[in-house]
């Protein structure tokens, strides 16, 4: 494996050690690096390295969020031990349209790789992959591809237009300098020997060029896509694997990832030491909920917990059988992933525990007392909340450090609105006006020109939907 860069994230200087890959490596090893953490977006990166050194291949799964066939398969491979070579591993490249079964919630983002300048998350974690894929040997991107790839038309199902059971290349060979990049050769390889194990003829994979490169291509869009620019700017071989969606079971989508993979290792020399894990339901066992930071209750699936309307909730633990791809959602209140997140309870809800977009639990939240009817910030001073509400001013110190639990206006949903604090800027994130969560030094907000008087000591923290701003509240600095 290469030396990786050091390179800027979400718009500002933000040191990423995406990895330091030497000979001194301990063998065989396992490292874990999670970005985006405890986020809708979270993305997880493994790398494995075996007993001996050898080449590196990078697999990618999830980058749609609606083909599970790939992202499942992926996340079979991180328990791995090698023998021989190194791994690259990201299961779940696009974690929240996995989250919400979408094949891209902000567009396709395998449609992102011909851009330069990152503007949102989604395109920081395209620069991740671009670097990790620098320090591979092969880069394999797993896909469930719709119908059955055929060279020939046979019917609506079977034809050129198709992408299911293919090994997908963007040119049947490239020449860069003394280097040849036989790709068509490579994939036609791997492809009889995954056939032989195919049971069912109809399943049987094939070869398929999009000619990228040429200038009368049909497939333009695929210039903007990742096996393309693992070819076209670092000269590595690149491949899309592509289990049919028509395919009956999960499973059986799995299963042909898997024979694709397990063969390319084959190819180019990584070796296993053991095989993958069988693929079992998830299920959740049970989750620890804190209440107010001070009660701890263990409610196991399909359980009840009861407390106080106007309590602040966190779940603080999910035991499961699976410790990758879990996610929890208190309903009407956070977003798609509120594991680790205080969350004001104003009515009865429910806990629901998802692992990718399946429901694999939930647990009921009883809410005793009468509602809340006014809007209600709940906001953390020094580590004590607070509770203020629309057009209240909250008076800190300069030496405070706050922060923006939530905003709870009746009939809107918290995921929804958009809280920020005017004349904060966040380090290391980018400003996309959604200040929730973040722990926010005082003597840093000091942009006079956002502050009421003017004079940086009052400042709006704005609550809007869309474009129409609902609320607002204020902070007061005192000297």
């Amino acid at each position: 494996m290469k030396h990786t860069k050091i390179f800027l994230i979400l718009g500002v200087i933000l040191c990423l050690a995406i990895g330091n890959i030497s000979a001194e490596v301990k063998r065989p090893s396992r490292e874990y690096k999670v970005y985006f953490e405890n986020t809708s977006n979270e993305l997880c990166v493994y790398k494995l390295y075996g007993r001996f050194d050898g080449k590196t291949i990078f697999i990618l799964g999830g980058i749609q969020g609606d083909e599970p066939g790939g992202y499942l398969s992926a996340d079979l491979y991180p328990d791995l031990v090698l023998d021989r070579g190194n791994l690259i591993i990201i299961p779940r490249a696009n974690f929240r349209s996995i989250i919400l079964n979408n094949r891209g919630v902000n567009g396709d983002m395998n449609r992102r790789f011909d851009r330069d300048t990152p503007q949102d998350v989604e395109d920081h974690i395209v620069e991740i992959v671009k670097e990790l894929m620098s320090e591979c040997d092969l880069f394999l991107n797993l896909h469930d591809g719709s119908g059955f790839y055929s060279d020939t038309y046979i019917d609506e199902n079977r034809n050129p237009r198709r992408y299911g059971q293919s090994i997908i290349a963007d040119a049947s060979q490239l020449i860069f300098g003394n280097d040849t990049l036989k790709l068509e050769e490579m994939a036609r390889k791997v492809i009889e020997r995954i056939n032989e194990r195919v049971e069912i003829p109809e399943h049987a994979f094939h070869f398929m060029n999009t000619n990228t490169l040429a200038k009368d291509t049909k497939f333009p869009e695929q210039r903007k896509s990742a096996t393309y620019y693992a070819v076209t700017n670092l000269h590595i071989p690149a491949f899309g694997i592509e289990s049919s969606k028509s395919l009956k079971s999960v499973d059986l989508k799995i299963r042909y990832h898997n024979y694709a993979i397990n063969e390319f290792f084959k190819l180019i020399g990584v070796e296993p030491e053991q095989p993958a894990v069988l693929f079992e339901p998830p299920k959740l066992i049970y989750m620890l909920v804190s209440i107010h930071n001070a009660e701890t209750k263990l409610v196991e699936n399909k359980g009840s917990i009861q407390v106080n309307v106007g309590d602040v909730l966190q779940i603080t633990h999910i035991e499961s059988n699976y410790n990758r791809g879990i996610t929890c959602d208190v309903i009407g209140a956070g977003s798609e992933q509120d594991f680790q997140k205080p969350i004001l309870i104003q009515k009865p809800t429910s806990i629901i525990v998802r692992r990718d977009n399946q429901v694999i639990g939930n647990v009921h939240v009883e809410a005793i007392g009468k509602p809340i009817d006014n809007i209600t910030y709940l906001i953390e001073v020094n580590g004590s909340q607070k509770r203020i509400v629309s057009d209240q001013t909250l008076s800190v110190r300069r030496s405070d450090k706050i922060k923006i639990i939530d905003v709870s206006i009746p009939g809107e949903t918290s995921s929804e609105l958009k809280v920020n604090l005017k004349g904060y800027v966040p380090r290391n994130a980018v400003n996309d006006g959604e200040d929730r969560n973040s722990l926010i030094d005082i003597r840093r907000l000091n942009w006079n020109k956002y502050s009421i008087d003017g004079n940086g000591k009052k400042y709006p923290i704005v609550v809007t939907r869309g474009d129409r701003e609902l609320t607002r509240a204020y902070i007061f600095i005192q000297d």
